[in-house]
């Protein structure tokens, strides 16, 4: 029986972190977060003045906190990380600090501890360049700093199994979608934000696929496996996504333009990022019954019906990572 009652959230506070508390804090788990709040604490104020979540607000590499963090804890999702290779390669040193060496301790100590389940966020970028459909079993091969801090990872916490420690890896398509603590610096948004205010998508490798998947469905997928059995979720890696939902960046950019006519595609040089991966979700969907639901159509519905109603504004500097980690994130 599966007796899991307390859940720490690293990066509680975060864009998906903060779709996941919630939804954790409805399903009546006992919810801590431990968030250094860089973004802030908009995506959970209402949890907090409700008193309906715990807050940490300290930074994941100090041993002496993850201590604290992880008492009386059954399972820990582990979200927090400097997040895509544009802002690991600003802050180098502290993405390694943050993405690994941190992830490595917290484990650690978790497993010292008695937590029983380790989830890790992990990332479809892990598999780099593939002219083939890919899936669990298919080589990695990391590209960026991003995504070896997240392939490392990977490897360590999936030699810590054993019979009272069950970690998983989850691996996230891209995400897309409203959360409470919003972002227009991800792939879909920035080409809708790009869209609204330029009424142009500028496009660097065209034919590159993503596979994406809403930040509701992701927080769906850790649930599940917070929720499935031992023997499903020990020492197993599954992609987060729905197979019908990888595209190339051009025919997001040609989806968007349905929803906004006057966008004009432009394709420019390419840049240096050589990723193209289109993605198998079977493993997911055949193990652990789970499917992603929504689509990219019902983001683009979703950003637009908000902005238009005058609740969401793209211009807005806090719904990029970039600007606050490079004020904020300083090196150990």
């Amino acid at each position: 029986m599966n007796k899991i009652k307390s859940i720490l959230v690293t990066g509680g506070a975060g864009y998906i972190g903060s779709v996941l508390t919630h939804k954790l804090v409805e399903l009546g788990y006992n919810v801590r977060i431990i968030d250094s709040l860089i973004y802030g604490r908009d995506g959970i104020s209402d949890l907090i003045s409700k008193n309906s979540v715990e807050l940490i607000e300290k930074d994941i590499r100090d041993e002496k906190t993850l201590n604290e963090a992880v008492k009386d804890i059954d399972c820990i999702i582990h979200l927090a990380a400097i997040v895509g290779d544009p802002f690991c390669k600003k802050i180098p040193v502290a993405a390694k600090q943050i993405n690994e060496d941190a992830t490595k301790k917290l484990v650690n100590i978790s497993k010292k501890q008695g937590v029983k389940r380790f989830i890790f966020a992990s990332t479809c970028s892990n598999y780099g360049s593939a002219s083939t459909i890919v899936d669990e079993n298919s080589p990695i091969q990391p590209l960026s700093l991003y995504s070896k801090t997240k392939v490392n990872s990977e490897n360590f916490i999936l030699n810590t199994k054993n019979s009272s420690f069950e970690p998983c890896i989850l691996r996230f398509a891209t995400a897309h979608g409203l959360s409470p603590r919003m972002r227009f610096d991800l792939l879909l948004q920035e080409f809708l934000r790009d869209a609204i205010l330029d009424k142009k998508i500028r496009i660097y490798g065209p034919n590159s696929w993503r596979p994406l998947s809403h930040v509701d469905d992701i927080s769906n997928a850790c649930i599940t496996t917070i929720k499935s059995s031992k023997n499903l979720i020990s020492g197993q890696v599954y992609n987060v996504g729905n197979t019908s939902e990888n595209y190339t960046k051009k025919m997001l950019a040609e989806i968007i333009q349905e929803f906004v006519p006057s966008t004009e595609i432009e394709i420019t040089g390419s840049k240096t990022d050589l990723r193209t991966y289109k993605v198998s979700f079977d493993k997911i969907k055949n193990n652990l019954r789970f499917i992603s639901k929504k689509t990219i159509r019902n983001s683009i519905q979703d950003i637009l019906s908000k902005i238009e109603k005058g609740n969401l504004d793209p211009r807005a500097s806090e719904f990029s990572n970039m600007s606050k980690l490079t004020e904020r994130v300083k090196a150990f």
